[in-house]
């Protein structure tokens, strides 16, 4: 048997290849059996070349299957960092393919902003395939109400962190309950596994919620999407757990 050689970012190709193997084939039975007479199929990639030249090699292979896939990225292009996902039209997908990488809470965050499934392997502890059919569930998210009305979506994690010096204070109500809080500590707020908001604000016992509205009479501040900085907003904004929304197909 020859050995592996890791890449330089310690993945191990031939397993990648054995994973995209499984997918594929996933891919192909399940455009089989949606409602759809010809279905897309949209491959999330990020925008390095080694994820351009999978994502294109990969679509050939679709085409050889007569399936149409078009390529999507989930993370914004470089110089993009204020543009979110929600930015840019739903892509004209019934599916979402995800090959692996580095980029899987963006795969995911994408699905749930575009509404629309994605097949993506397990992880380890998420538990084995199934190797008669496909698994599916849904999973909460934290749905982002911005000023407009706009939305934007994290996966597990959102943190607002005040960018102006001499904040003042930010006025929070949880649920029911109104707080006052120093704007220039950060706030995170994590999503528990039944779906409240987990918020830690360092001056308050953390709280279990479900809907949070901040507000500041002035000035920008961060939003950090799963650990991420993602853009500069303005206050006020609403977040509130979004049930369900993210479908999560499983070869």
């Amino acid at each position: 048997m020859p050995s592996r050689t890791p890449s330089s970012s310690g993945v191990d190709h031939t397993d990648s290849d054995a994973g995209q193997e499984h997918l594929l084939s996933a891919a192909v039975r399940l455009a089989g059996e949606l409602p759809t007479a010809r279905p897309v199929l949209g491959i999330l990639r990020g925008w390095g070349r080694t994820d351009r030249d999978q994502a294109r090699l990969l679509r050939e292979r679709l085409a050889h299957q007569g399936i149409h896939s078009i390529e999507l990225s989930p993370v914004p292009e470089a110089g993009e960092r204020h543009r979110a996902p929600q930015g840019r039209q739903r892509p004209h997908a019934d599916l979402l393919l995800h090959v692996g990488g580095s980029q899987h809470d963006q795969a995911l965050r994408a699905a749930a902003l575009w509404d629309l499934p994605l097949l993506i392997e397990r992880r380890s502890h998420e538990g084995p395939g199934m190797p008669t059919g496909f698994g599916a569930h849904r999973r909460p998210v934290i749905g982002i109400r911005l000023p407009g009305d706009s939305l934007d979506i994290a996966v597990r994690q959102v943190t607002i962190t005040c960018l102006q010096p001499h904040p003042g204070n930010a006025y929070l109500l949880l649920d029911n309950e109104k707080l006052t809080a120093p704007a220039d500590l950060p706030l995170q707020i994590d999503l528990a596994a039944d779906g409240a908001l987990e918020v830690r604000g360092g001056t308050f016992a953390p709280r279990r919620v479900r809907r949070l509205r901040y507000e500041r009479p002035w000035g920008i501040y961060r939003l950090d999407i799963d650990g991420t900085p993602a853009r500069d907003v303005r206050a006020p904004l609403r977040l509130e757990p979004m049930l369900g929304r993210l479908h999560l197909l499983h070869p």
